[in-house]
């Protein structure tokens, strides 16, 4: 009998599009549909550890696209707390001050435009650190985009092929990829939504077959990015109105939890992806209140800053910490130091 997988790319045609695939394998959720608050949850799954690093950036940084001849340059507008990789300045994670969220995740069919002449450069390491420095809303995210030129940079020894999420606080999201050296944008807040396999009209295509969303299929239960993108759209559905943002947090982080990875889970699909990878940390970006969550899957609890405890005032200093430390506990605005 033929794998899932492999009846959907003869449907399609994306045969092999998710070959020997050997990196992370992300989920993001955004519940901006209740009436409390608006929060988007993401996981980090991988094969190692990314030795993730909070870091709390205030207005006013000179930065640096990073991305070769004719790098885009600029002055940050708005602080931002992010999650960074591999102990570089690569972010993968954040939410900024004015309560835009931004989530890089691996898609392994990413092909980014070939340079043209005059176009401002981006790494795509850092991309999420632009938007969130520059831009309050998604919309302004997306079209500023538009304009870049995104270039794959390396990190860890290794270059990362990856797509944006995008989602802020009027409860406005958008997903954009590059597939073929083109730009896809899927810029609604019907996008809730995201794993990092495979590109996401195939996600929108295979959703469509399951019980809920016009299918039969039953709901899956494998760590399969295709099986997780509709166990996280099935249970987002299903969501009980909050009384309460703290019921609205516990509910994003519910529905995030079912498509988390246990250590050493074995990829029953069928799929020939190798993404069955341990999910490493757990972040909630509550976009209408400014409090950023974290969990690390090696620690024991949720920890929290609220960004009504932070300076982000332009002469303030960078603030960093290890989120990973099984110490820490509640809000802890109170543990950051200096970066060095």
């Amino acid at each position: 009998m033929k794998s899932k997988f492999t009846k959907l790319s003869l449907a399609f045609g994306t045969a092999a599009s998710l070959a020997a695939i050997n990196a992370d394998a992300c989920t993001t959720v955004f519940w901006n549909q209740n009436n409390q608050a608006n929060v988007v949850a993401r996981s980090t799954d991988l094969y190692t550890s990314d030795q993730p690093r909070i870091m709390v950036f205030p207005r006013g940084i000179e930065r640096n696209g990073e991305a070769g001849d004719n790098s885009l340059t600029w002055k940050s507008k708005y602080g931002s707390v992010v999650v960074t990789a591999f102990q570089t300045n690569a972010v993968s994670d954040g939410l900024n001050e004015q309560g835009l969220a931004a989530h890089l995740l691996y898609l392994s069919k990413t092909e980014y435009p070939k340079p043209e002449p005059g176009k401002p450069a981006l790494s795509n390491l850092l991309w999420s650190q632009y938007v969130l420095d520059n831009f309050k809303t998604v919309d302004e995210a997306v079209k500023a985009t538009e304009k870049l030129q995104i270039v794959s940079m390396k990190a860890s020894d290794r270059e990362w092929p990856l797509h944006l999420a995008l989602e802020d606080a009027t409860g406005d999201s958008a997903i954009i990829e590059f597939l073929n050296g083109k730009m896809k944008i899927y810029h609604s807040p019907q996008y809730k939504v995201m794993t990092n396999e495979p590109a996401y009209n195939v996600q929108l295509e295979n959703l469509k077959r399951y019980q809920g969303f016009g299918g039969k299929l039953p709901l899956p239960g494998d760590p399969d990015p295709l099986s997780r993108f509709v166990r996280a759209s099935a249970y987002l559905k299903t969501l009980p109105q909050p009384t309460s943002t703290l019921e609205a947090i516990a509910g994003v982080l519910s529905v995030i939890r079912t498509v988390t990875v246990p250590f050493g889970a074995v990829d029953t699909s069928g799929n020939k992806t190798e993404d069955a990878w341990a999910t490493r940390w757990v972040s909630i970006a509550d976009v209408t209140n400014k409090i950023y969550y974290f969990n690390s899957t090696t620690a024991p609890n949720v920890v929290w800053i609220d960004f009504s405890n932070l300076n982000f005032a332009e002469d303030a200093p960078v603030l960093s910490l290890d989120p990973t430390d099984v110490n820490l506990i509640g809000e802890i605005s109170k543990n950051l130091t200096k970066a060095s």
